[in-house]
């Protein structure tokens, strides 16, 4: 098993393009009941790292200040030999700092719209004043590429 599993791995190159050219993260932390809160969120890699934006008083931000533990996945393909992602776990960092919040709408404005930072600066200074940042540093990284066999 584990010789299949080090041929279909994508190499750090690999995983990079894979998670900037992804659309949709889910992302895991942990309830106060102990079991898993998945959500899919927007993301963008900035500084070698996912990071995301939500508001101060979700759900997810309040599991991540209780227990910064969680995990990220990123997956594609239909069909079994196409199949590809990325799963990593590690800690979040919530940090509330608006400019970070600002530089992170600015990123997913370009990635999922195809816009410019003087498209939407303004309308984006006013969406992320009540939001945070969430910052993911991963400790375990697995990945797959079905193709690769």
């Amino acid at each position: 098993m584990a010789n299949v599993r080090s041929k279909i791995a994508l190499s750090d190159a690999e995983q990079r393009a894979f998670l900037e050219q992804s659309k949709t993260v889910i992302m895991g932390t942990i309830n106060h009941d102990g079991y898993p809160h998945l959500v899919p969120m927007w993301f963008s890699v900035l500084d070698g790292l996912v990071h995301m934006h939500t508001y101060k008083t979700s759900q997810k931000t309040v599991n991540v200040l209780r227990n910064p533990k969680g995990s990220l996945l990123v997956e594609d393909g239909e069909q079994y030999n196409k199949l590809r992602g990325v799963f990593m776990r590690g800690r979040f960092e919530v940090i509330d700092d608006q400019e970070l919040c600002y530089r992170i709408a600015v990123a997913s404005a370009k990635k999922y719209q195809g816009l410019d930072e003087e498209q939407v600066a303004q309308g984006l200074r006013h969406y992320v004043r009540k939001r945070v940042a969430l910052l993911f540093h991963p400790e375990k990284t697995s990945s797959w590429d079905h193709a690769k066999i």
